[in-house]
């Protein structure tokens, strides 16, 4: 019974530490395409709305309901024009569906 609790947590560990590490290689070496299971969706909390054109919620921001695995934050400009209308955060829930991030 201890054996078979030991092997199942190092199997999980590597799991995790397979995720992590796909992630963190994601992040420093764009170029690399990595399979589909480590971009997806998994949870909701894989999802969050961000703003995608460097204004701020008081004045245009566009949101988007992202997966926060593959979210690179926008290269913003120090100058940045952005129209006068208040945006706040969208009160739809931005969540995982079937591997992809949707509105709901």
């Amino acid at each position: 019974m201890k054996e078979n609790l030991i092997f199942i947590s190092i199997v999980l560990i590597c799991i995790a530490s397979g995720f992590y590490l796909g992630t963190y290689l994601q992040k420093i070496l764009p170029t690399i395409n990595l399979p589909s299971f480590v971009t997806k969706c998994y949870f909701d909390f894989d999802c969050d709305w961000k703003i995608t054109n460097c204004c701020p919620e008081n004045s245009g921001a566009r949101w988007e309901c992202v997966n926060l695995k593959n979210f690179k934050e926008p290269a913003c400009p120090s100058m940045v024009i952005c129209p006068q209308v208040i945006s706040p955060k969208p009160t739809s829930n931005c969540v995982c569906e079937r591997g992809s991030c949707v509105v709901k």
